[in-house]
């Protein structure tokens, strides 16, 4: 795929099938499922160990460094998120079975970032800027993605379709500004295992935004007020993934 194919617009219904975005279908998290994920997860635990135990030398850039410590702050919404859709008892079980499978995911990743940061001597917690490695240094609270207080807030009060339709929203925006971050490491990191990690997220978070999107159609929940189509979003494009 050229840089120029990368930017065009996706077509909505050409939105390609869960198994091309790299993800499966919504449905409850059967015994089957978490075993699976528990088996991938530790296999990719093992297969990170080792390669990191080879190393006597910090293989780590600055870039590596910021986008593992600064991912892993992201990541600590999105699990905040997917707790408050949790707590309602009056959204689909399909829809909190994708919520689990986040919390699960991001927590074991920010348990990989701490653990090979930890590993050569970096501090994992972010200090009173981020997003440096990128270019435009930023307050914690302003990175990209992160929902307000007042957005948390709408969230909890919600109900039923309306609190479905905000947590889309947001978890989509969420997304999309974590896999432009993980995007540019994957393209100007030094560590081929980091690079590596963040290329598997950009496809994994680009093919949920496309999911959430599918379950929001098949579903009639609209689009909340101030949110744009995800579809359409150039975020949507990542250039770490021209050629697949």
């Amino acid at each position: 795929m050229s840089e120029t194919t990368a930017h065009e617009t996706l077509d909505t219904d050409a939105a390609p099938t869960p198994a091309e975005a790299g993800t499966s279908r919504f449905g409850p998290l059967t015994g089957l499922r978490v075993v699976a994920l528990l088996v991938a997860v530790a296999f990719l635990a093992g297969a990170v160990g080792w390669a990191v135990g080879q190393r006597d030398q910090d293989p780590l850039s600055s870039t590596d460094v910021g986008f593992m410590r600064d991912m892993s702050f992201h990541h600590e919404q999105a699990i905040a998120l997917s707790l408050i859709l949790l707590y309602h008892d009056d959204t689909s079980a399909e829809l909190d079975a994708y919520a689990q499978e986040i919390i699960v995911a991001q927590r074991y990743e920010q348990g990989l970032f701490n653990a090979t940061l930890d590993r050569y001597g970096h501090s994992s917690e972010v200090g009173s800027e981020v997003m440096g490695w990128m270019g435009g240094a930023m307050a914690p609270d302003d990175m990209p993605g992160l929902a307000s207080e007042e957005q948390m807030d709408a969230l909890r009060d919600a109900s039923g379709d309306e609190a479905e339709a905000l947590w889309i929203a947001l978890m989509t925006e969420h997304h999309l500004a974590g896999l432009h971050m993980a995007d540019f490491e994957a393209r100007r990191g030094d560590d081929r295992t980091s690079r590596n990690i963040a290329r598997a997220m950009v496809r994994a978070q680009r093919g949920e935004v496309i999911d959430l999107d599918r379950y929001r159609r098949l579903h009639d929940l609209p689009i909340p007020d101030g949110f744009g189509d995800p579809l359409q979003d150039q975020r949507l494009r990542p250039l770490s993934l021209d050629g697949d």
